[in-house]
């Protein structure tokens, strides 16, 4: 009986140490995945608009990892997804709790819209849970320091509205 029990004890030691080692394998990969994006447009010209865009990502706190002035498009480094930043759509309805784990990073495009140049922005997700939306939390946040930051020094104001000089 004793001889019984120590090998029955043996058996679950090494299926205990084989199916924790099992744990630690990489079973599955996160995917990329793009959100929809918005924009604003300026009264400006490409090389300003790309250095402002600099200008506000960096006092936003994202590193910058990449200005490509070919395509005129800036990318910044991955950030965790923030609690109302982005969620799944499950039956109908937003839920944020889906987004944990996940991360983001923002693009910045600009490109020549007539008279104006216009600054689009949108984040690419990595998730295991699936393609997430984006609340454009970050992206409007973003959108608003470039606005503050395209903002001429010299504005008039009128009963029709704001104009810069």
């Amino acid at each position: 009986m004793q001889k019984f029990f120590l090998k029955l004890m043996a058996l679950f030691v090494l299926s205990v140490s084989l199916s924790a080692a099992m744990c630690t394998k990489v079973v599955t990969y996160a995917k990329d995945h793009r959100t929809e994006a918005i924009a604003h447009s300026y009264s400006t010209n490409i090389p300003i608009a790309m250095q402002q865009t600099q200008v506000a990502l960096k006092s936003l706190g994202y590193n910058v990892q990449g200005v490509d002035w070919s395509t005129n498009q800036i990318t910044t480094g991955w950030r965790p997804v923030t609690s109302d930043s982005h969620y799944m759509n499950l039956f109908n309805r937003r839920d944020y709790s889906a987004n944990s784990g996940s991360y983001y990073q923002l693009v910045a495009t600009c490109s020549q819209e007539s008279h104006k140049v216009g600054v689009s922005v949108y984040t690419v997700v990595k998730s295991l849970t699936g393609n997430l939306s984006s609340s454009m939390v970050v992206e409007k946040k973003f959108l608003g320091r470039l606005d503050d930051f395209m903002r001429s020094p010299q504005i008039e104001i009128t009963n029709v509205g704001l104009t810069e000089r």
